[in-house]
């Protein structure tokens, strides 16, 4: 007899799709072979509620998952209303109520963070500016900062991590190194829920 979903942790994947439905669709197919509900707007296995916004669903979607794995691309997304980004909400949103929580991060938001860090005067990012295009959105390294938790003391920060991928392998494997142990993952959701 089939495990019903609602027995199933739910881990919900966040709503990065531009330019990236199939890797997307690559790591949620890793993570339901383990068995996880795998929660995702793009694959269309977010339940909507047709009252309420895309925002209002998608953080609906953080509320009601028991775990989450944000992915920060170098593209801010196409969900941005009146200057709230949806895929950056989720993330705060599964900080804030200490959901267990990864992230992967694309080189190239890594490297950018880098390279402006050397180019723009010290203190200066807000200033400078990026002609608008579609290879790289300067507002991805403020989600980058938020989730290293840039600006606290280094020995002091916790749940910070995020794993730099370039290819999709490299994402892959990060993924089935949290998430195969299942009872480990039992164990944070059970942790994060008794908090």
């Amino acid at each position: 007899m089939a495990k019903s979903s609602s027995s199933k942790i739910k881990i919900m994947i966040g709503s990065t799709v531009y330019g990236f439905p199939d890797q997307l669709a690559a790591i949620c197919d890793v993570i339901e072979s383990y068995g996880y509900e795998a929660i995702n707007s793009h694959r269309g296995t977010m339940r909507v509620d047709p009252t309420l916004s895309n925002l209002e669903n998608c953080l609906q979607a953080v509320h009601d998952c028991d775990a989450f794995l944000g992915i920060i691309r170098p593209y801010y997304g196409s969900g941005n209303i009146n200057g709230v980004n949806i895929t950056f909400e989720e993330m705060k949103l599964a900080m804030k109520l200490k959901k267990p929580y990864w992230f992967l991060v694309h080189r190239d938001v890594t490297f950018a963070r880098q390279l402006f860090r050397n180019l723009v005067p010290k203190g200066d990012i807000e200033n400078y500016e990026l002609k608008k295009n579609h290879i790289f959105d300067m507002r991805t390294l403020e989600v980058y900062d938020y989730v290293i938790k840039n600006g606290e003391p280094l020995e002091t920060r916790t749940g910070n991590w995020a794993q730099e991928f370039y290819k999709l392998d490299e994402a892959l494997t990060y993924v089935r190194t949290q998430f195969q142990d299942i009872d480990s993952i039992k164990e944070m959701v059970t942790r994060s829920k008794n908090k």
